[in-house]
């Protein structure tokens, strides 16, 4: 095979690879991400649990199966209401304030609450209604109990916008052991672009010991109190977003192709390093312009940062330190907007949280950088006339996709303009 067909095989096979993996125009900054917060507290001689949870959560099982049998969704707390664009539900509140009962059952069966292979007997003590998600998180005690004081919602609000707070009250012999928390219905089938996530409160510590769990808790999660075990668990995520960011994976890629293992990848990396560690600290706590046109600006320059990083590559020119700060300037814009879904800013332990986040980023950016190093050097020994046609082949594909991201995020600005 000559090199010009092994360079276009490797373009062609590559780009449809990374193509349908690819995000989707703003990855970085989910808004279709749905939260769960549950905080668990010691009083009344037991746990009590305070809960915040989209409504449709507390109805996944219907809605999950209403969703497999492509039937209209059913239950005596909801309604329908055709309007302009087609059908819509609503929650009852008449319907909630006429069978109460019913109606905390069900919360009381949303979320089974163990320890030591043993489910808490849970009995709820109040719950509210909100029309959307309150302004207020739930950051301490405090704000928990002060959420149950809260006017219902007056009108019957849109479901897949509604929010409930209630309280449980858990009956545990082991306050201070470890609890487990799993959904006690089965998942419902998140539409596009929709995440859920769920911020896990123990406030028996002082301060509170904040955790985040991803998807419907159909795993159970774990509270046991352990600052250790949460500094790891958001090392992990800061691991796992990187390794999950298809632009940043590929920045990393390109940048490792461009400069090889030399000392001048050291520098590189160490630049890019110290850029997205200041803007992912400086942003999350506050330091972010709120023009609606911002988001996806920066979206679109980091998309642009990939194709500098690639093209570069190709024609041998690395960059500069400089420029690989910039870099990581814009790429820590897109760390910080996944890690505001992920953990509110009213954290208890916010600090530690962004340091673990932080070291769970370098962690996954050193195993990219490994991989991608280790794969030359296989190459080299294996095949070396296939190194360098395999190389530009990965480099061209990685330009191509990432210049389909600028004009993907560039129709985001003009639309948020």
């Amino acid at each position: 095979m000559t090199f010009a067909r092994i360079v276009f095989s490797l373009v062609v096979t590559l780009t449809a690879a990374v193509g349908c993996l690819q995000p989707s125009a703003f990855a970085h900054f989910a808004e279709g991400t749905k939260v769960r917060t549950i905080l668990i507290a010691e009083g009344n001689g037991g746990l009590v649990a305070y809960v915040r949870v989209p409504a449709p959560l507390v109805f996944s099982d219907l809605v999950g199966r209403a969703q497999v049998d492509q039937v209209p969704l059913v239950s005596p707390f909801l309604s329908v209401e055709t309007t302009s664009t087609g059908s819509r539900y609503r929650l009852d509140t008449h319907a909630i304030q006429r069978d109460s009962r019913d109606f905390e059952n069900r919360l009381e069966r949303a979320l089974v609450f163990s320890q030591a292979g043993l489910d808490l007997p849970a009995e709820i003590t109040g719950f509210v209604v909100h029309a959307q998600r309150p302004d207020q998180d739930l950051a301490s005690l405090s704000d928990a109990q002060a959420t149950l004081s809260l006017p219902s919602a007056g009108a019957d609000p849109v479901f897949g916008e509604a929010v409930i707070d209630y309280a449980l009250r858990l009956t545990s012999n082991d306050t201070g052991g470890i609890l487990s928390i799993q959904s006690g219905y089965a998942p419902l089938l998140p539409g596009p672009g929709i995440e859920i996530d769920n911020h896990l409160l123990d406030a028996r510590a002082d301060p509170p010991v904040s955790s985040v769990a991803p998807g419907q808790l159909e795993t159970p999660a774990l509270m046991d109190g352990s600052r250790l075990t949460t500094f790891g668990h958001f090392v992990y995520q800061g691991m796992l977003h990187i390794l999950e960011g298809l632009d940043h994976v590929l920045l990393v890629v390109a940048l490792a192709l461009g400069v090889g293992a030399t000392r001048k990848l050291i520098f590189l990396v160490t630049a890019f390093t110290l850029g997205h560690s200041v803007t992912l600290i400086a942003t999350f706590l506050g330091a972010t312009p709120s023009w609606p046109w911002f988001i996806p600006a920066v979206e679109t320059a980091i998309a642009a940062s990939v194709l500098y990083a690639a093209v570069a590559a190709m024609v041998r020119k690395s960059g500069s330190i400089l420029v690989f700060t910039g870099i990581g300037l814009l790429h820590g814009l897109g760390f910080s907007f996944v890690l505001s879904d992920i953990l509110g800013r009213t954290a208890p332990d916010l600090i530690p949280a962004l340091l673990a986040f932080n070291i769970g980023i370098e962690v996954g950016q050193l195993i990219i950088l490994g991989v991608t190093l280790t794969l030359v050097y296989m190459v080299r020994e294996l095949a070396k006339p296939a190194l360098n046609p395999a190389r530009f082949g990965i480099l061209a594909a990685i330009s191509i996709l990432s210049v389909w991201w600028v004009v993907e995020r560039l129709g985001g600005v003009v639309g948020a303009v």
